[in-house]
């Protein structure tokens, strides 16, 4: 998606020189930004312009626009073009391929397709789990949230009616929401030690639930977009709200990605010891990826609406520390080790599980302090 004209510093200098024709130039010639082509240039186009008024000009135009302060409708208005319409126009291209990939898996089922559509699966994966900050609205509402991504999967729902015989788009869809989405074509497709212990039942209900989730994502960004959509007729229509929203969603994401994520697999509510299978992606062994990806996205919907510059020239400080925060989260995120679900009882490991824990509460702790200062 393209965004609504220029939000910040850089679109605004590169918006200005496009008028004049020459941006085409940025990238294979850097010599573009220097003071003497710009002079030179725009001088040949307005010669009753000096040289010194034509540079003052452009360094005004470029600071001012780098300097400015979103408001609250401006954030809204970036949010929606900036974050969420590009995040879900990502999942669905991502869910059409994994549909493809299915499709291949179930009308041939070598070892080659198989590798191929555990790996499509977990590229899609990357494209939801980015978006779970602003899973509001009609991913509530019209239970887009539920269709795609519902978990723990219900083994023994779908384990029964993958061992009919006939298994149909009729069976598909009296299966509850644990048994559908991202979650239940992960454990059919990493349940399997080999293409060929795939059913026949297994490869149709691939098939079926591919072109589900495909659809899913389709339906959720349509209700984002267009003039009546949520986005324009929700969101960009209550800027004041937006920012809360957008608060709300980070401090609720950082929550569920620390505390129950990751928390109750370390120290399960039941037992008080480590349980592996509440990892959420346990089958795929993929739940690091996952955490990368949720703090991937609260950090996008603080910088990529502008939130960050609404909240830096009200308070500099909280800005700086929620950003550090975030920051190291993700750092810490990115050096666990891959497959947690086979090591949560290796002590390096679980010290690595709660520094990012701590790492996670303390972003999710100035996120609520950040919300009090600028909503409250």
């Amino acid at each position: 998606m393209m965004r609504p004209g220029a939000t910040n510093g850089t679109q605004g200098c590169a918006h200005y020189v496009d008028l004049f024709g020459v941006a085409q130039y940025r990238l294979e010639n850097p010599f573009l930004y220097s003071t003497d082509f710009l002079m030179s240039r725009l001088s040949r186009l307005v010669p009753m312009l000096g040289a010194a008024a034509l540079s003052a000009s452009i360094a005004a135009a470029c600071t001012a626009q780098s300097q400015a302060v979103p408001t609250e409708k401006e954030v809204s208005i970036a949010f929606v073009n900036n974050v969420v319409l590009p995040s879900y126009s990502k999942l669905v291209s991502a869910a059409e391929d994994l549909e493809s990939a299915l499709d291949k898996l179930s009308e041939n089922p070598s070892e080659a397709n198989l590798d191929a559509a555990r790996a499509q699966w977990k590229a899609t994966r990357k494209t939801w789990e980015v978006t779970e900050t602003w899973a509001y609205g009609p991913a509530e509402t019209d239970e887009f949230d539920p269709n795609l991504d519902d978990w723990p999967v219900s083994q023994k729902e779908l384990a029964q009616a993958l061992a009919s015989d006939d298994f149909s788009e009729a069976t598909f869809a009296s299966l509850d929401t644990t048994g559908k989405g991202m979650h239940g074509i992960e454990y059919v497709l990493f349940g399997a030690d080999s293409a060929s212990d795939l059913t026949a039942a297994q490869l149709k209900y691939l098939h079926i639930a591919g072109e589900d989730l495909e659809q899913n994502a389709k339906g959720l960004l349509a209700a984002w977009s267009g003039d009546d959509g949520f986005g324009k007729a929700d969101v960009e229509a209550d800027p004041a709200k937006t920012v809360s929203d957008i608060l709300e969603g980070m401090a609720g994401c950082l929550e569920e990605t620390g505390a129950a994520k990751l928390g109750e697999a370390l120290q399960s509510p039941d037992t008080g010891s480590a349980d592996a299978g509440l990892l959420e992606s346990t089958f795929a062994g993929n739940t690091g990826a996952d955490v990368v990806s949720n703090l991937s996205g609260v950090r996008m919907a603080w910088q990529d609406s502008r939130l960050q510059a609404l909240v830096k020239a009200q308070d500099a400080a909280l800005e700086s520390t929620l950003t550090t925060q975030l920051n190291t989260a993700i750092g810490l995120a990115k050096a666990l080790p891959a497959r947690l679900n086979d090591k949560l009882d290796d002590e390096g490991t679980r010290q690595k599980i709660e520094a990012l824990m701590a790492a996670i509460e303390a972003a999710m702790e100035t996120t609520q302090a950040v919300s009090g200062k600028i909503v409250g």
